[in-house]
């Protein structure tokens, strides 16, 4: 990991190595070879002219030519002695033949020199300027550039390797396919894995929790329904027990009523469980069709008055003649009937449904004047196998599955359901929130499969 780091900081630091020492040998010399060149034809320029003006008046000079000559060629001249200027014997030979030259090594700076008639003395023009000896702005800017052309190709040559190195990485991101999960794909392998990773993480480990709590329900199911085949198995063992010859002809027939009760229970509690199956793992398919949904809960409601003859049931609607419902709608009276029933079985006397009609959705709820949910078991009561405890009789708390397979109705058509307490009837108060028309569904496989539950 470290070396991982520390690699491209390598490799910068030595762009920059590189690049200072280019402008340092490379750019820097010629830059000074130009400019000597040019101080040196300018300086060669004047000694010239300075020499011819002297050549017309025979070498002879007086204070008011050589001011005049400072002011038009612009720079300082001085009348010196040659033996006093410290130059090499060459290039004294080179000034008496010449007559003038320029020096480019002066103590102050670059130097011309006119020698005179006697040979011993002479005029030096200067010292000239040297600016090829500072660092300017331009210098800065090309020193600048230099460094941003090598670190920019650095740069782009590591980011061109990690996008080649991620690019795997962000192709098997096209592969991924999760309900519920939105990638926002992006052009760079960089920036889109940084943008969708996080996401991809996360949804996994919601899957991982959902999967964990899955096995868990998945447990606490086959926990339940082994105690629930308890009873009806236990009551086949006793009855079997006293089937025998000497048992007298009416108690066989009670003994064979008990075990065709019993039996009837564990074929009702297994298709109960199938049933819940099928709505909690998708695999029942939807059959979609348009209803009125009030026609609907007063057919409900006719079919649960033959049970519970002595209870009151009263149906609001708005609008008044009902709503149409593009749903299944098996599956819908499957989910009304339960909870319609649930209600009738712990009210007293009444049980209202109220059908509530928005631009888009609908609710449905079913309240009662019983006595109520306790708000710590509004949640369970939607688990299977959950009964309160005040309902532990089977004839009257049924298999607790009721409420988990409503649950498990409406989820199917994208909808929520919860319990509250009903404050029109001081009992509970059951909400189905869902959309008025489901989108169609692709036929599922096992569509040929038994599907009633």
């Amino acid at each position: 990991m470290i070396r991982k780091i520390f690699a491209p900081l390598l490799v910068l630091i030595v762009a920059n190595i590189l690049g200072g020492t280019f402008v340092y040998y490379v750019y820097f010399p010629w830059v000074f070879d130009i400019g000597e060149k040019e101080v040196k034809d300018n300086i060669t320029s004047d000694a010239r002219e300075l020499n011819f003006r002297l050549s017309i008046l025979d070498y002879n000079h007086s204070p008011q030519t050589i001011a005049r000559a400072e002011y038009e060629l612009e720079t300082k001249i001085t009348s010196e002695k040659l033996s006093d200027l410290n130059l090499d014997k060459n290039i004294k030979d080179e000034l008496k033949q010449n007559r003038y030259l320029v020096y480019m090594n002066g103590e102050d700076g670059p130097i011309g020199l006119v020698i005179l008639n006697d040979n011993e003395s002479i005029l030096k023009l200067g010292p000239y300027d040297a600016p090829y000896f500072y660092v300017t702005v331009r210098d800065w800017l090309v020193y600048a550039f230099v460094l941003l052309l090598l670190n920019g190709s650095i740069l782009y040559g590591l980011y061109y390797l990690n996008q080649r190195n991620l690019r795997p990485a962000s192709y098997a991101l096209d592969k991924v396919q999760f309900d519920g999960l939105a990638l926002n794909r992006q052009n760079y392998a960089v920036q889109d894995l940084a943008t969708n990773i996080p996401k991809l993480v996360e949804h996994i480990n919601d899957l991982r929790k959902e999967h964990q709590q899955s096995l868990y329900n998945q447990r606490d199911l086959m926990h339940a329904v082994a105690h629930e085949f308890r009873g009806p198995m236990a009551r086949l063992s006793f009855a079997l027990d006293l089937f025998n010859d000497k048992t007298s002809d009416a108690r066989k027939e009670k003994l064979t009523t008990d075990m065709h009760d019993a039996l009837d229970e564990l074929d009702a509690l297994v298709r109960e469980v199938l049933g819940y199956s099928r709505l909690k793992h998708g695999q029942h398919p939807l059959q979609l069709s348009e209803f009125n949904i009030k026609e609907l809960t007063e057919d409900v409601c006719d079919k649960v008055k033959t049970i519970h003859n002595n209870k009151q049931f009263v149906i609001y609607s708005q609008p008044n003649q009902g709503s149409m419902l593009y749903a299944d709608k098996n599956l819908i009276e499957r989910a009304l009937i339960n909870l319609v029933r649930n209600a009738a079985r712990f009210s007293i006397s009444t049980v209202q449904i109220n059908l509530t009609q928005y631009n888009e959705s609908i609710d449905i709820q079913v309240e009662d004047d019983g006595p109520g949910i306790p708000p710590g078991k509004r949640k369970r009561i939607f688990e299977p196998f959950t009964r309160l405890d005040f309902s532990r009789n089977r004839d009257s708390g049924g298999a607790g599955l009721g409420l988990a397979i409503a649950k498990g109705i409406i989820s199917r058509h994208h909808g929520k359901i919860w319990a509250e307490d009903s404050r029109v009837l001081n009992g509970a108060l059951f909400t189905i929130s869902m959309p008025l028309k489901q989108l169609d569904n692709a036929v599922s496989k096992d569509q040929n499969q038994e599907s009633d539950v």
